[in-house]
């Protein structure tokens, strides 16, 4: 060890003392490699594993929360105490630990025995973590010590579920062969958090209770003569005990689904009623085995009261929050999923609609039973929405198959009006949340088919739903439109009024923008992506393009306006606007261009900014020299010249037709002419300058658009790609020869070449 560092002897004896800032020092230090050095098993590092043990078993919290902490710092980055003392430092924590539960109530546990709880239930996961994947760490030490530590932990969850279900849920994963005798206790244990306590837990203690049932189905059951004589000889699937449970939960969709038959009448939709049949998945598994059925009471529901049918779309919620880890979950084995079964499951869940199911005649005129009743179908649609949304994110194109229907009962889930095809858009401002997952799935769902989809009915309900509800909601419009009608009373009543409640209620008339409800960003960003994906793949109506336009256009400049940019999400939508205008003949780019000016959006400056290819551009100094070079040999060479000529004119002639579509290209981008030549007179050919030649002035002057001016240090023009460049080159003098008539037609005009920009 080198004679800069302190010794552990030093560090040992200063630890028992130590207390705030000076024990995170001697933790600091503990994590040195210095200390990875064998000289000191036999000295130092025997006294700091005493000192810990001594802090472990200590009667103050605060000496076991150090020891704690000092264990977890030691072993992290000391292998040599790991391998060495990390056994008895797991022996002396979860020993601690098992003395804690004895004498724990919930009821009466104060802060600092909720902190050492945690501090333990920390300490010991972390060395079981650093023992395990190691062979004879995890054969001496870690397996022989589960037997004790699982029992404790059991025991614990039931009071403090968030401390143990992440380590039960990693002894099941990886331990599932030593957890095989507990399974049954700890199946009652999460029984009663399922079944009397999921209500009150944290949303992450739910996943956590669901995670953990779903892994005990690692451990395989076996049934009691359950097996066929004829079947014993085939060999089980390893993961039949985990379709077991994925076919006991679906059992129970069934018959809650079909307490709606009280309500609705379903023989309007004699298909709805022949998949509700089908869900029937009892005869799949062993009768004799754990099931899910076993875990839930009954539903007590009573018509006479209404409010008891908000049991059905929570016990739904339940049985799909338990389903998810079956499908979600890693196992160490690949799995059978009946994933027919599940889009059936939620085909019936969708399917329990009231815009084409009528209610039954006698409950009709029951206003508030009918009340309920409508938003519970609400509810039990969006429980099929999250069932397919967990299908899509682990599954993903496997779905595509069952496309057709998945979309069409996507589609019972926007609430119409009664007696009327028309959305009911209040009905969907009060489900906004639910809206916002159902776009998430869409998104995922859309990003998969792209321009297959033909529902444009579909589509179009869509982006009316995404639109209306982006709107910020202001809560008093409804009083500031009934308040003219509220003014003729009596002026007793007035006086009053004004006295006692006229003063509270004046912001409300006077400052009404302080009760507006602001949509999110999240909101924006996730409607932004399904527009963006309808206006790629999909033509819209007129009116659905418009609509979107103005939408993106005002709410962008209200951020720009009061943050001082323009979220990432709408400028891509700008950019889809532009690029995919659809129907539309008038492009938004100015606009677009002006919102997002001086962000230095790379598309948005190319469409403002076009560039011509760069193998159209040349530098005309170099080629005017290459071209006279080979002009002089040429005429140095041939001593026909005028034949030579003529030829020259004939096969540009023959050219013009073949290269018509190049030549009206590169004419777009000729600047504007400056004079045009009598038509009586020959125009003189400049030497340094490239002609560019048209059968038509009409066309050439159809052509003057936006130029783009190609610049060098001297003179830079577009050149017509042409084969043979020799027949482009100039003579000093133009040759003085009779023209036919089509020849006497064509026009030379001066080019003006810009020398402004430098690029």
């Amino acid at each position: 060890m080198s004679s800069e560092v302190l010794p552990l002897t030093a560090l040992a004896k200063q630890l028992e003392y130590c207390e705030g800032p000076q024990f995170q020092l001697i933790l600091r230090k503990l994590t040195l490699p210095a200390y990875i050095d064998e000289q000191l098993l036999k000295s130092e590092l025997p006294l700091v594993a005493t000192k810990i043990h001594k802090l472990l078993r200590s009667s103050q919290d605060y000496d076991v929360w150090k020891g704690c902490h000092a264990s977890v710092v030691l072993c992290s980055y000391n292998p040599l105490a790991l391998c060495v003392h990390g056994g008895q430092l797991l022996t002396t924590i979860y020993s601690r630990l098992e003395q804690k539960t004895e004498y724990h109530s919930a009821s009466s546990e104060t802060f600092s025995e909720k902190l050492i709880l945690k501090s333990l239930t920390f300490a010991l996961s972390t060395l079981m973590d650093l023992m395990r994947g190691k062979p004879t760490l995890s054969r001496e030490n870690l397996v022989p010590k589960l037997k004790t530590i699982i029992p404790c932990l059991i025991g614990l969850t039931a009071v403090e579920p968030e401390l143990c279900l992440p380590i039960l849920k990693e002894l099941l994963l990886r331990n599932s062969t030593t957890f095989r005798p507990y399974a049954n206790k700890y199946r009652q244990v999460l029984s009663k958090l399922i079944s009397q306590d999921y209500g009150n837990l944290d949303t992450n203690v739910r996943v956590l209770v669901c995670e953990n049932y779903a892994y005990l189905h690692l451990i395989k059951l076996q049934a009691q003569n359950s097996q066929d004589e004829h079947q014993a000889h085939h060999k089980p699937f390893h993961d039949e005990t985990w379709r077991i449970g994925i076919l006991s939960i679906l059992d129970q969709f069934r018959p809650i689904l079909e307490l709606f038959d009280e309500v609705l009448d379903l023989d309007h939709d004699p298909d709805l009623k022949s998949l509700l049949k089908s869900l029937q998945y009892d005869s799949f598994y062993p009768t004799d085995l754990p099931t899910f059925d076993k875990l839930l009471p009954g539903l007590k529901i009573d018509l006479n009261e209404p409010m008891t049918l908000w049991q059905i779309p929570q016990r739904l919620n339940l049985l799909i929050d338990i389903l998810s880890p079956f499908l979600s979950l890693p196992t160490p084995y690949a799995v059978r999923i009946p994933l027919g079964a599940c889009i059936s499951v939620f085909e019936s869940l969708l399917g329990m609609t009231r815009n084409f199911i009528p209610l039954k005649r006698e409950i009709r005129r029951d206003a508030e039973l009918v009340s309920v009743i409508y938003d519970v179908l609400s509810h039990v649609q969006f429980s099929g929405v999250r069932l397919l949304d967990v299908l899509v994110r682990n599954f993903g194109k496997c779905c595509l198959s069952m496309l057709p229907s998945i979309l069409g009962s996507l589609e019972f889930f926007i609430p119409l009006q009664l007696k009327s095809k028309s959305i009911d858009i209040e009905r969907c401002k009060s489900m906004k949340g639910e809206f916002f997952q159902y776009f998430q799935l869409l998104n995922s769902i859309f990003s998969g088919i792209g321009y297959q989809l033909q529902e444009l009915d579909f589509l179009q309900k869509l982006v009316e739903i995404a639109l209306s509800l982006s709107e910020d909601e202001n809560l008093v419009n409804l009083l500031t439109n009934e308040g003219p009608a509220k003014t003729q009373t009596n002026k007793v009543g007035k006086k009053q009024r004004k006295d006692n409640s006229v003063g509270a209620l004046s912001d409300m008339y006077t400052h009404a923008d302080q009760f507006i409800l602001k949509t999110s960003l999240d909101w924006y960003d996730e409607i932004n992506l399904f527009l963006c994906g309808l206006l790629r793949n999909f033509r819209l109506p007129s009116s659905q393009q418009v609509k979107i336009i103005r939408y993106c256009v005002q709410t962008s400049l209200g951020w720009k306006q009061q943050v001082g940019k323009i979220p990432q999400s709408f400028v891509k939508l700008l950019r889809a606007i532009v690029i995919y205008p659809g129907n539309e003949r008038v492009s938004i780019l100015p606009i677009a261009a002006s919102l997002l000016k001086g962000s230095s959006d790379e598309v948005f400056d190319l469409l403002c900014h076009p560039r011509l290819p760069m193998n159209l551009v040349h530098n005309i100094k170099g080629l005017a020299n290459s071209i006279e070079m080979s002009a002089q040999e040429e005429l140095l060479s041939d001593e026909h010249l005028g034949e030579v000529q003529d030829e020259h004119h004939e096969e540009e002639k023959s050219e013009e037709e073949e290269k018509t579509d190049v030549e009206l290209s590169i004419k777009r981008q000729i600047p504007e002419i400056e004079s045009k030549p009598e038509p009586s007179k020959k125009p003189k050919l400049d030497a340094d300058v490239p002609l560019f030649q048209a059968q038509n002035t009409d066309i050439l002057q159809a052509n003057k658009r936006s130029p783009v001016l190609l610049e060098s240090n001297e003179k830079t023009v577009a050149q017509k790609p042409q084969s043979d460049p020799v027949q482009q080159t100039s003579q000093p003098a133009p040759v003085e020869e009779e023209t036919s008539e089509s020849e006497s037609e064509v026009v030379i005009p001066q080019i003006h070449l810009s020398d402004d920009d430098e690029e």
